[in-house]
């Protein structure tokens, strides 16, 4: 099993690849690969079955696009048919352009609906919330929630659909919805007080006590940091001639935030249980990452229409086979998956098969 850092960098590089281009191909690669990262998850877990739903329902959202950019954008030369002019908005000319820009928009929008996907299939809740520096511990928890709530609201949703089909109720009518969705504003809340039962529980924001001085000296010293951060920026901004002090001044303030973060994280009491463990497969996986970020920041820096496409004026998209190749590359975590997988998955014995025999030793 991979390290959760290791989850966390691939995850970032795919979404930064992902936003800086609209190249069709280069987007297909990048589909083509989490996709195989989200199916070599275990799909018969709960949550699997949470997301595969949501990804059903975010494919359709996302092909409304096209229709909706080819109505609205009539620009292009090639023109598929024309819509009446008296109609507002929709009318005109419907070109092959604006349909390949709403698809191109589409699909980089589903490609990072499916990467948020697989990453949390890959990395549970507990391990997000390990990853989050002590001093902002509470966000962990608020993003590691917001992360799990649609797929959990899923589960309960199909969960409740199928004891009310059991017991013979159909929905022919909007006022049919009304035990549902009672039943599933109920299951929401009884899980929100179980959360907070247990955060309560286990101690949730217990931190150490500091003395008065340290604790207005923490205060004073991130005042002091951002009020650096700020005038650097403005004189970054205002004052070309003082461009490098402003780098500086903003370098030097930014270190001072975060020993001041780290200084007031130590008072978070935190237990681990059991601490994640690098192993040599997350190697590949990193190294992977760290080719893909240095291949997009050289085409950046040397060939910025390398990435970029507007079919506008240019109807074929320009394709790199180094940069396909390199970006065909971020599917390595499929491979460094170990045998440990196979222990997460959840299996339903069956107790007629487990039944003893008449007259069997036990």
């Amino acid at each position: 099993m991979l390290h959760p850092t290791t989850w966390v960098t691939w995850t970032i590089v795919v979404a930064v690849a992902s936003m800086l281009t609209r190249n069709p191909l280069y987007l297909i690669i990048l589909l083509a690969a989490v996709a195989i990262n989200y199916l070599s998850a275990s799909q018969r877990r709960p949550e699997a079955r949470g997301w595969s739903t949501l990804l059903r329902i975010a494919g359709g959202l996302t092909i409304l696009i096209v229709p909706f950019n080819a109505l609205n954008v009539h620009a292009g030369s090639h023109i598929l048919f024309r819509l009446p002019s008296t109609w507002p908005l929709i009318g005109g000319n419907i070109t092959l352009e604006a349909v390949v820009w709403g698809a191109c928009s589409a699909l980089g929008l589903l490609t990072l609906i499916a990467l948020f996907a697989t990453f949390n299939l890959q990395v549970n809740q507990a391990q997000i919330l390990r990853l989050t520096p002590a001093f902002i511990y509470e966000a962990g928890l608020i993003v590691s929630i917001a992360l799990t709530f649609v797929p959990q609201m899923m589960i309960s949703a199909r969960e409740i659909r199928e004891a009310q089909l059991i017991r013979g109720h159909r929905i022919r009518r909007p006022r049919d919805m009304r035990p549902f969705l009672m039943a599933l504003l109920t299951t929401g809340l009884e899980r929100s007080f179980q959360l907070a039962e247990s955060l309560e529980a286990r101690g949730f924001g217990n931190v150490r006590a500091l003395p008065q001085r340290r604790d207005l000296l923490y205060k004073g010293l991130t005042l002091l940091g951002l009020a650096g951060l700020l005038s650097s920026f403005f004189a970054l901004t205002y004052f070309a001639a003082f461009k490098w002090p402003a780098w500086a001044g903003i370098v030097l303030s930014a270190l001072l935030l975060l020993g001041v973060f780290w200084a007031q994280g130590k008072r978070v009491l935190r237990t681990h249980y059991r601490p994640a463990r690098r192993t040599w497969r997350d190697g590949p996986v990193l190294a992977v990452s760290l080719l893909v970020a240095i291949a997009l920041i050289a085409v950046r820096l040397q060939d910025t229409s390398a990435l970029e496409y507007y079919p506008y004026t240019q109807l074929l998209p320009p394709f790199h086979p180094w940069l396909g190749i390199i970006l065909l590359t971020l599917i390595a975590p499929a491979f460094c998956q170990d045998a440990q997988r196979q222990r997460n998955r959840v299996f339903v014995k069956n107790p007629v098969s487990e039944r003893q025999a008449p007259g069997e030793n036990p």
